[in-house]
């Protein structure tokens, strides 16, 4: 626990700033919906620091072509993942709740209905 924990702040340290964009705006899509809305703040809090820029291999939420396959699986699997922890087939390592445990699974729920959105929005 106390490793994930120190892995999750080291992956904090060394997103870029250029991730942010200009200013306070991000770059990230603002949906109206409310429940979406809240998912984003999870999401630009928790989950930004990986799937905002591909850091461990995660894949990135703007990129719809790494999202299609994983949106297939369905809300429920990427839940599941998102709340359980994941490994996944090329190593890669998904945190249990992003490597918050302070997040309800409702807030773990709209952070990935966040990212899936996110992904759909950017489909070519």
């Amino acid at each position: 626990m106390a490793r994930r924990r120190l892995l999750i702040v080291c992956l904090l340290a060394v997103v870029p700033v250029a991730v942010l964009g200009d200013g306070n705006r991000s770059p990230f899509t603002e949906f109206d919906d409310p429940h979406l809305k809240a998912g984003r703040e999870i999401w630009l809090g928790t989950c930004q620091a990986c799937h905002g820029t591909g850091l461990a291999g995660a894949p990135p939420a703007t990129d719809y072509a790494a999202w299609a396959p994983r949106i297939a699986k369905g809300r429920d699997t990427l839940y599941q993942h998102a709340l359980q922890g994941f490994f996944g087939p090329d190593g890669t390592m998904m945190p249990e709740r992003g490597g918050n445990d302070s997040l309800s699974d409702e807030q773990v729920r709209s952070a990935v209905d966040y990212m899936v959105e996110l992904a759909k929005s950017n489909k070519p």
